[in-house]
């Protein structure tokens, strides 16, 4: 009697449970759940919950999935795995330098510096033919092209020193014990000579030297521009007040007017 109560028992549970599955699948249907049937999981869920992404986010990630790789795309990816074989065959040949190995490794290194020839000669064929991507018509690398760069160079920075002498002044701080201070003087004075920019000599100790011995004492000036080495050349605009640091040590006439032309005329990277 008490086995027929246990089967029974058993029976109505099954009905039940058979009757909650009709009635999951049924409310699926009418739109109560967001997923089909409650036995579709691929994996023990919470209270039999699904965790499926909404049908909108399944679908972009199957578009996603679908979408063809692009040209740049699908050379990225051989060029990655080309590297991987390469780097394979290298670490094989080492850990197991076999005759065959070795040569595997060879042969595609060479395969390597094949391609890489044909790239860099294709390369050279594409800036000949295309002015625009060409860097030897801003810096010539021959020497005749060199040399004529020099003379436009030269040409406009002779111009622009020229031009700048009417508005522009070079500040001069020096020390009177200073050895280089005495050396770039010299520098100083004959490049005033020849081109005729004003220099401003200023003493940071009181004394003079031989090209200037009216130098002005130091009013405050040096600290005002930060000026902690001598000597320090600093062009200064006498209109509108504005200072450019030239630079300091001793520096030879050439490199002095190039600053000037560079710091003055050009933005940074033009001349690169």
């Amino acid at each position: 009697m008490a086995r027929q109560t246990a089967c029974v028992a058993v029976t109505l549970s099954i009905a039940a449970m058979l009757q909650s599955c009709v009635a999951l699948s049924a409310t699926a249907e009418a739109g109560g759940i967001d997923y089909p049937s409650a036995w579709q999981c691929d994996s023990p869920k919470f209270n039999w919950y699904c965790a499926e992404p909404p049908p909108e986010q399944a679908k972009d990630s199957q578009a996603k999935a679908k979408k063809p790789l692009s040209k740049e795309e699908e050379a990225l990816k051989r060029l990655e795995q080309w590297k991987r074989d390469l780097e394979a065959k290298r670490a094989l040949s080492i850990l197991e330098p076999t005759p065959e190995n070795v040569k595997a490794y060879i042969q595609e290194q060479d395969r390597l510096m094949q391609t890489a020839s044909v790239y860099s000669d294709v390369w050279r064929r594409a800036l000949w033919q295309t002015p625009d991507l060409n860097y030897e018509l801003k810096r010539p690398v021959t020497a005749a092209g060199i040399e004529v760069q020099k003379q436009v160079r030269k040409r406009a920075e002779m111009n622009t020193l020229q031009a700048l002498a009417n508005e522009w002044g070079l500040f001069f701080f020096f020390r009177s014990d200073c050895p280089y201070c005495h050396r770039m003087s010299a520098t100083l004075k004959l490049m005033s000579d020849l081109y005729g920019i004003t220099v401003f000599p200023v003493s940071l100790d009181g004394g003079t030297l031989p090209e200037y011995p009216n130098a002005r004492m130091d009013n405050g000036l040096a600290a005002r521009l930060n000026v902690t080495q001598v000597p320090t050349m600093v062009l200064g605009n006498v209109k509108d007040k504005r200072m450019i640091p030239i630079g300091s040590g001793v520096v030879a006439i050439d490199d002095m007017i190039q600053r000037i032309y560079v710091l003055t005329q050009t933005k940074p990277g033009e001349l690169y």
